[in-house]
């Protein structure tokens, strides 16, 4: 019996406001059917039963990457996904057509309840695909593009950024972001142009005034993104642009009456300016697009 609470998404290193008002989120679900099959499944080394494929199970672990049960999302979909597809049980048609699949629930509306898991962990499974096409080519490059534009847009306009949840476990959003712009930073084909949008992708998540301070180590993980995207190289231009809404976020003044939105902009966008600085800082042989990414960050916490 599956009692325990997994968090193995979260900690995926490469692996908020509130909910919606009035957004009442279910319990976790109790074993069924269902449930104890992919159990089973998962207890058989995530082997397909005979009879059937992987390709023809992906549709009911799709479902069970948007369900509030972290057993059902982590354990199961989580895992036996990006185990497939690491390990080429799916095959290259089975992949594109998952990563369409993907990118659809990253479009999915915001503002229905508990909706967040379905976002969020399809952008870590997506940085699994990305993964395997930068290993062995699976997509094509329209389809790459395609899971950059999807991540980017994702990254303007997600609402629930809360990191663990609680008896749901990780939602996360910000962080699988990450992890999927990490990621696609480092596709070989990918232009500065590419890397460009990456960078808008994590400025989102940090100057928006959502209202959520991240604390979950997410600063960590937008992070890195930003420094694969540097190592792969970026002009001095790219990054001063990218940075113009950082600096003006940290230079915020608070009002009179307390404003949320303006404080997490502000508090998001030192913590992250902060971790770049101490990660870049103590790099052991820093590339030549780390140390200019480390001189421009180093001359707006000295303004």
């Amino acid at each position: 019996m599956l009692g325990l609470l997994v968090v193995v998404a979260c900690a995926h290193p490469s692996t908020s406001s509130p909910c919606p008002a009035g957004s009442v989120e279910p319990a976790p679900a109790t074993e069924d059917a269902a449930l104890l099959r992919w159990e089973a499944i998962v207890a058989d080394d995530a082997r397909p039963p005979a009879g059937t494929t992987a390709a023809a199970l992906v549709p009911e672990l799709v479902v069970y990457l948007g369900s509030p049960d972290p057993v059902r999302r982590d354990h199961i979909a989580y895992e036996v996904l990006s185990r497939w597809i690491e390990s080429r049980v799916l095959g290259d048609a089975d992949v594109r057509a998952l990563a369409a699949r993907l990118i659809a629930n990253l479009r999915s509306p915001v503002d229905r309840p508990a909706s967040v898991f379905g976002r969020s962990f399809s952008a870590l499974v997506l940085a699994s695909i990305v993964a395997r096409d930068a290993a062995a080519p699976v997509l094509r490059e329209d389809e790459r593009r395609a899971i950059l534009v999807a991540a980017r847009d994702y990254a303007q306009r997600e609402l629930d950024l809360r990191g663990y949840t609680g008896a749901h476990g990780w939602a996360h959003a910000a962080a699988h972001t990450a992890d999927l712009l990490a990621e696609l930073a480092k596709l070989a084909s990918f232009t500065e142009a590419d890397r460009a949008i990456v960078l808008d992708a994590v400025a989102s998540f940090v100057v928006r005034h959502h209202g959520e301070v991240l604390h979950d180590g997410e600063d960590d993980r937008l992070a890195e993104a930003v420094i694969v995207a540097a190592q792969r190289g970026v002009t001095p231009a790219t990054l001063a642009a990218w940075l113009a809404p950082i600096r003006a976020a940290m230079a915020t003044r608070m009002t009179p009456v307390f404003d949320a939105g303006r404080f997490s902009a502000q508090r998001n966008a030192r913590n992250l300016l902060y971790t770049l600085f101490v990660r870049l800082a103590l790099a052991h042989r820093p590339s030549d697009g780390e140390r200019q990414l480390l001189d421009a960050v180093r001359a707006v916490l000295g303004e």
